[in-house]
C-alpha cells in the first residue's frame, strides 16, 4: 500500500484538530460547475467549465503538494523520502 496522499486543493483543521482535505479533483470539478452555471447566462458555459477545471491545475505538482502540507502542519519528516 502506498503512503501517497491524494492531491489536495486546501487543508484545514476542524474544531477537534482533525485535518480536513478538499481533494483537488473535487475542487476543480466544483469550480467548473459553478463557473459553467454562471456563464451559461451569456452563452459561454463550455469556456467557463474549461477555465474552472484548469484554474488550480498547478496544484497537482508534487512540490506544491509538499509545500501545502508543510505550511499547514500536515507533514511528517518520515514521509519526506529521506533516510
Amino acid at each position: 500500500m502506498s503512503d501517497e496522499k491524494i492531491p489536495a486543493a486546501h487543508l484545514r483543521k476542524d474544531e477537534s484538530g482533525r485535518w480536513l482535505e478538499h481533494e483537488l479533483s473535487d475542487h476543480l470539478s466544483s469550480v467548473a460547475k459553478i463557473a459553467s452555471n454562471f456563464a451559461s447566462e451569456f452563452g459561454n458555459a463550455d469556456w467557463a467549465r474549461a477555465a474552472g477545471m484548469l484554474h488550480d491545475l498547478g496544484k497537482f505538482n508534487p512540490r506544491w503538494q509538499e509545500y501545502l502540507r508543510k505550511s499547514n502542519g500536515d507533514y511528517l519528516e518520515e514521509h519526506d523520502g529521506q533516510d
